[in-house]
């Protein structure tokens, strides 16, 4: 199974190609607020059955429904637009309330899947979210990294070959012309009598088969170009008029001087002017008339003045630039039905299509030298011209071609670039097709979907040849019959120079099984490292092949030519060795070092001989390296020797043999001697001086060799068969330039292969990981140049050896001393790893730790960023999981960043004491081990924690369990945080016994009637956390019912009621710079006329929106004070009301009331006096002509339809603002909520106070003056200055648990498991990302960075709200 989610606009990222084996059940997971107004649907090509979807007269035929939908511009968005059939995929809802659409890929090739939003009423599209692209592979039909491909030239084929390979490339067999890729008829067959005898040729060989495809040219010989116009020309492109015109004229050139002559006097800037004098100025209205416009008066240098704006403006209304003399066009009309009332006057027109002339002028002129000096460029080296257009019978035709460096989005014909006139194309000699549109070209659409097909029906696979050069929707509909032809099409493609992105949109779109690579370019070990390596420890990593070939057959000049032969045996070793799907042409293997033309070549491969052959006599290469400096100047300490020649007793000491210095390692040099079977002696003589072998006391200290018989081969296929193997990983990597190491080994390491390969002579010692157990294959290079006896109509190769016999190398333990003159490779069998085989037993056991929870949250300790990811969000493994689960390639920077260094370990291994044994052993590991077995340590540690403390493996659920039970363990030194947050935290995860414990730990410290705010230090600056505390005696009784908790507070919980009743007043003792002397003063008090508790003053903010500012424009303000009778205060007053009116009556509360006046006030009549007069205190009616009744101030009034924030403000607008604190209120006592009016208050708090991606509640409407969207630090603003604003914008997000709760409590069974889970899409999405939730965020649910990273409320509240639905679901559904 494989799940992706997706945005809430149903659009799904993917920064990298995806790939999933036939039979997989895809799940699409969205979650989104957009459910609300529409309905989702998906979309995919991929069918219900089997059918074939193009298959016509076919049984059970698919509704088309979705194709009528997705009619006309719409359906031009799909990315298989030819597709005649979409499925409409229905959706299941998930225990997360999630919208899941379940697909099982059973079809081959490439797929794509888009939700679409349709309207509740009509159906109609409202919005498609972007297509999600991928492959469906049966990677049981073909191993690809165990198949090596040989591309064949088929017209150079005199009998087949097809020894050493298991699959091949064949270029293309149909009817050419002067070259393979200069197709006459696509649907002929040449090198085969039929088709018949290309398919028995195929079946009986056993083998994999590829073609090449070439569908963006032809033959300039094809008959077929002239049944339709299916090419480029002035016709076609109108623009090309003037460089047709070009290759007039360049007719007349008989000899170089003539270029420049002929092309200045075609007068080319002709074609890019405007003629001022054609324009009918007369019929040009303008609403501003026909006035003198105003002349550049702007100064500055360094804006734009008018004039280059009204340049930049008109030149979007020119048209037609190279299309005839004085031809371009100005689109009036478009420009004043766009530019509205903000017209240009006639004179500014005139004067700015002056300029543009000018302009145009410069832009021909250069285009002119380019022409000039590009045709006189191709004289000089072929003595002519080059033309691009070629006459068939009826209409001429443009060349294909390509040019240098040009983005391959661009399209060199149709392009404003004008390369065709320019003459910067290096053209092929072949017609270059145009699609068009379905209608334009028919018959071409026809003829290429026959030709594509017939290909398919024989061979395994394509090769697309210059895959860019076609339209991308082209491709897509032949691909598609292709694929209908044969299910199991494996489809490689070309697509060199296009940049990463394009690469995927390609492979994506097309459903490439991969793309064509190659390592002609690699110069050295740390290049070929950089281009094979490959990752299967990473499973979110899973894209398509790379066909790597060591150089394909378009090379010029092959690297034996460019390179040398020794380099290309260790290349093709290093390739075959890789984890990866290969590639080779022809004769690379036997060392060809010419181009192998596929337009002049005319002779024949030879017959190759793969076996294994005995030498003798051979020539022996002897190396000398230089290690010691020679003075050589005051300045230059080190100079390399002028002379060094060898003298030997191969030849009597009479010869002198120069050794040539290397390029590649100036440090060495060397010279070839055929020698027969013997022991010689020799000396090397550096600028005359004899140098002496101190190892050889004997023998006058001569060198010593001794040359014995050896087995050989005479081409490297043999290499490429010994590399097959079934390792599960591979890595590579470079210690030196010359040196690269594969590390071939299984899960346990035993059996580990270690391939050294030196790419040139070289001496060295490597200290390899582990013991050398033995040397399992080696061989080396040798070379001869003598040529192969051929035939006189075949290719004459030089012939090398692959020497099997020698070695360079000597063991001791794991040091490995190589002195090898010439290219070498060596194969180890090395002892495991013990690190390895020690983090692979700890991977077989959970992880137990006794901080575990604090392991994964722990807060970030000092500032720690990892380069190219960013900063760390916790310094728990959390932080380390973020970067983790981005990853995508094997190039991502957190890789890099733990190969490169042990700074993140060691950040770690300081942090956290438990990780100290198994980080230590990452640690001890090689750099190329390391990224490997940290992140398989790390989510190992991370589930084992995770599986402890949750059974949910939904991630939503996951995170809140996590999450709600490490808080659990947090200090709890704030009151109101604290039992605000108690159900969710304490109660609803069986935390009883810390529950009571604060509750006793509080109740203690209760002065003036108050539970203390703050501990640390002790503070009674608030008024409603007494109220939080005994709402949570209320949840802890209702949860336990452990009543003795009631008769053992019974005392404090009647002192708070008792003195709120009397009347609270006392000054605090905490002093503090940022608060007025009067913001110390505490009082409070009932009012007789409601039955509110009414308190505070404009100085001091009682309330849980308790910023006071401390900048030096707001210090000693509070931001939102709140006094009178906050509207969830005086709800949270009911709610404990009605639950001590409760226990009294149980008789588990003794008091039966409040003493007030000499009279008993009972419980249950303040709470009917509170429900008597909240609703004409607070609501504020739609209609005004009941204000009074509701004793609302009219000029106050900025919405209507809503509940206030406030009663009795001193300050009265902050009255009749629309905060969020009314959910709070609806959630604790929604019966003192009339139902019309809360239902419309809490449709105004959605719109207005909730945005599409908002993670909690705005705190403030925006059309409030103090309404701030970001939280900032650092500003001049009074509303701003020193985070301010918290509470006048930011976004809460227990805000929304509170939202979601008052809901529940007024919608009941209207809120559906799906819709209010659709509200916690973004929280969801977060969570996924960050594995926690802030106290808040700025509008629109981005991050602030002054935010906490995780919140106890926050996590609190939701997990309060998904019990209350749960338990309501439970409820309903009794």
């Amino acid at each position: 199974m494989y799940t992706v989610y997706t945005s809430q606009n149903g659009s799904i990222a993917l920064n990298n190609c995806l790939t999933l084996p036939y039979d997989t059940l895809l799940k699409v997971v969205l979650c989104s607020r957009k459910i609300f107004s529409f309905t989702p649907v998906l979309i995919t090509n991929i069918q219900h059955h089997t059918r074939s979807p193009s298959k016509k007269d076919s049984p059970n035929k698919q509704q088309k429904s979705y194709k009528k939908i997705l009619r006309g511009e719409l359906e031009a968005q799909l990315p298989m637009s030819f597709y005649s059939v979409y499925e409409p995929h229905k959706y299941n809802i998930s225990n997360e309330g999630d919208y899941v659409f379940e697909i099982r890929c059973k079809q081959l090739g490439p797929c794509f899947l888009r939700i679409i939003w349709l309207e509740f009423d009509d159906r109609k599209i409202q919005e498609m979210g972007q297509p999600f692209n991928f492959l469906v592979w049966n990677p049981q039909m073909f191993n690809l990294k165990d198949l090596t491909i040989q591309t064949v030239l088929p017209n150079l084929v005199k009998n087949w070959d097809l020894d050493g390979f298991q699959a091949f490339h064949l270029c293309p067999i149909q009817e050419v012309s002067h070259s393979l890729y200069a197709i006459k008829d696509h649907l002929s067959i040449k090198y085969f009598h039929n088709f018949e005898e290309l398919h028995k040729f195929i079946e009986s060989s056993k083998k994999i088969f590829f073609i090449d495809i070439v569908l963006n040219h032809a033959s300039k010989e094809s008959e077929w170009l002239n049944d339709e116009e299916c090419v480029y020309n002035e016709r076609t492109v109108p623009q090309l008029r003037s460089a047709l015109e070009l290759d007039y004229a360049l007719q007349q050139v008989q000899k170089y001087e003539d270029i420049e002559k002929v092309i200045k006097a075609l007068k080319i800037e002709e074609y890019f002017q405007i003629d001022l004098h054609k324009i009918d100025w007369i019929n040009c209205i303008f609403e501003n008339g026909n006035k003198n416009g105003d002349d550049d008066d702007d100064d500055n240098i360094f804006m734009e003045s008018n004039q280059e704006k009204n340049i930049k403006l008109i030149e979007q209304y020119l048209v037609n630039f190279g299309v005839s003399r004085y031809g371009v066009t100005f689109d009036f009309k478009r420009l004043q039905q766009e530019l509205g009332n903000h017209q240009l006057t006639i004179n500014e027109i005139k004067k700015t299509l002056k300029c543009i002339n000018e302009k145009q002028f410069k832009r021909a002129k250069q285009y002119e030298a380019e022409s000039i000096a590009n045709n006189q460029a191709h004289y000089k080296k072929y003595g002519y011209v080059q033309k691009y257009f070629y006459k068939l019978k009826n209409w001429y035709a443009a060349y294909n071609g390509y040019v240098d460096n040009l983005d391959p989005k661009e399209d060199f014909v149709t392009s404003q670039n004008f390369h065709y006139l320019r003459h910067t194309i290096n053209k092929w000699n072949v017609i270059k097709l145009r699609y068009g549109n379905k209608q334009d070209t028919p018959l071409l659409l026809n003829r290429m979907k026959q030709y594509i097909c017939q290909m398919a029906r024989y061979f395994h696979g394509i090769r697309l040849d210059n895959c860019h050069g076609t339209p991308l929707r082209i491709s897509q509909y032949l691909l598609k019959h292709a694929r209908i032809e044969n299910p199991k099409l494996l489809v490689f493609a070309e697509l060199f120079g296009c940049s990463y992105k394009q690469q995927i949109k390609y492979m994506s779109k097309l459903g490439l099984n991969g793309q064509v690579d190659e390592l002609f370019y690699c110069r050295n070990s740390i290049s070929i490292v950089h281009k094979l390596q490959s990752c299967a420890y990473i499973q979110q990593i899973s894209g398509p092949q790379r066909m790597i070939y060591d150089q394909t057959h378009d090379n010029q000049p092959p690297i034996v030519q460019s390179q040398g032969p020794g380099f290309l045996m260790s290349l093709v070793s290093a390739l075959s060795f890789s984890n990866q799907f290969k590639g080779t042409t022809k004769l690379v293997d036997e060392f060809y070092d010419q181009y192998i033309s596929c337009v002049y070549e005319k002779r024949f491969y030879p017959q190759i001989n793969y076996q294994i052959q005995n030498v003798e006599s051979r020539p022996i290469t002897f190396m000398w390296k230089h290690t010691t400096p020679i003075k050589c100047g005051l300045n230059q300490s080190v100079a390399l020797p002028k002379i060094v020649k060898l003298k030997g007793s191969f030849d009597n000491w009479e010869h002198e043999y120069f050794l040539k210095n290397d390029i590649e390692n100036p440090k060495y040099f060397t010279c070839q001697i055929t020698l027969s079977p013997g022991t010689y002696e020799y000396k090397y003589i550096i600028d005359d001086v004899w140098m002496i072998d101190q190892n050889q006391q004997n023998n006058h200290m001569n060198n010593i060799i001794d040359i014995k018989p050896i087995q050989v081969y005479k081409s490297l296929t043999f290499i490429r068969q010994h590399a097959l193997d079934q390792s599960k990983y591979t890595y590579l990597e470079s210690i030196h330039e010359q040196i690269l190491i594969i590390t071939k080994c299984q899960e346990d390491h035993l059996n580990n292969q270690i391939i050294i390969i030196c790419l040139r002579s070289i001496i060295r010692k490597i200290k390899l990981y582990s013991n050398i157990i033995k040397i399992l294959y080696q061989y080396s290079f040798q070379f001869s140049g003598q040529e192969t006896l051929n035939l006189e109509d075949e290719i004459k190769v030089k012939e090398h050896y692959i020497d099997i016999t020698t070695s360079y190398a000597s063991i001791n333990d794991n040091i490995l001393s190589i002195n090898t003159p010439t290219s070498y490779v060596i194969i180890l069998n090395c002892e495991p790893l013990k690190q390895v085989q020690e983090l692979n037993s700890f991977l077989l056991s959970p992880f137990r730790c006794i901080d575990d929870l604090n392991l994964l949250y722990q807060p970030l300790i000092n500032h720690y960023e990892v380069p190219g990811c960013g900063v760390l969000y916790y310094s728990g493994l959390y932080g380390v999981m973020r970067f983790i689960n981005k990853i995508e390639t094997l190039k991502d920077p957190f890789i890099k960043h733990i190969q490169e260094g042990d700074w993140l370990i060691d950040y770690l291994l300081d942090i956290h004491t438990c990780l100290v044994p198994i980080l230590k052993l990452i640690k001890s590991l090689p750099s190329i081990f390391k990224p490997h077995y940290f992140i398989k340590c790390i989510k190992h540690i991370v589930q084992s924690i995770e599986d402890k403390y949750t059974q949910h493996r939904e991630i939503f659920f996951k995170q809140i369990d996590i999450l709600s039970t490490y808080f659990t363990l947090y200090d709890f030194v704030k009151g109101r945080e604290t039992f605000m947050s108690f159900k969710g935290i304490l109660i609803l995860t069986n935390k009883a016994i810390e529950a009571k414990d604060l509750i006793f730990k509080y109740g203690n410290l209760m002065q003036h009637g108050l539970i203390p705010n703050s501990l640390k230090p002790l503070r009674y600056n608030t008024r409603d956390t007494c109220f939080w505390w005994i709402k949570a005696i209320r949840d802890y009784v209702t949860y336990t019912d452990d009543f003795s908790i009631i008769s053992l507070l019974q005392e404090q919980i009647q002192s708070i009621f008792q003195s709120h009743a009397t009347g609270i007043s006392f000054k605090e003792t905490y002093t503090n710079d940022d608060i007025d002397k009067e913001g110390l003063v505490v009082e409070l008090k009932l009012d007789s006329e409601t039955g509110f508790i009414m308190g505070g003053n404009y100085k001091n903010c009682l309330t849980w929106m308790d910023k006071m500012g401390s900048g030096t424009l707001n210090k000693g303000y509070p931001a939102a004070s709140r006094d009178g009778a906050p509207i969830e205060c005086t709800a949270l007053l009911k709610a404990c009301l009605d639950f001590i009116g409760k226990m009294n009556q149980l008789n588990k509360y003794s008091y039966p009331g409040i003493k007030l006046m000499n009279r008993m006030v009972t419980w249950r009549a303040w709470s009917d006096f509170i429900c008597q007069h909240f609703e004409k205190s607070y609501y504020i009616p739609i209609d005004s002509s009941y204000y009074n009744e509701y004793q609302v101030v009219e000029k106050y009034v900025r919405r209507k339809g809503i509940y206030r924030d406030i009663f009795k403000c001193s300050k009265p607008r902050s009255e009749y603002q629309l905060r969020p604190n009314s959910c709070i209120a609806i959630a604790l006592a929604p019966e003192l909520f009339q139902k019309n009016h809360v239902v419309h208050h809490l449709a105004l708090i959605e719109s207005n106070l909730l945005s599409p991606s908002s993670l909690g509640l705005s705190t403030l409407d925006p059309i409030a003056s103090e309404y701030s969207a970001k939280y900032i630090q650092w500003t001049d603003r009074f509303n701003a200055q020193d985070g301010f604003s918290i509470h006048n914008g930011s976004e809460f997000i227990f805000l929304l648990g509170y939202y979601l709760k008052a809901l529940l409590k007024i919608h009941k069974q209207d809120i559906k498991k799906e819709i209010f889970y659709a509200y916690l899409a973004p929280i969801k999405q977060h969570l996924k990302e960050y594995y926690s939730l802030p106290d808040f965020t700025d509008h629109n649910g981005q991050i602030s960075e002054f935010a906490q990273k995780s919140s106890i409320l926050s996590v609190a509240l939701l997990k309060e709200a998904i019990f209350d639905l749960e338990e309501f679901s439970q409820k309903y559904f009794k």
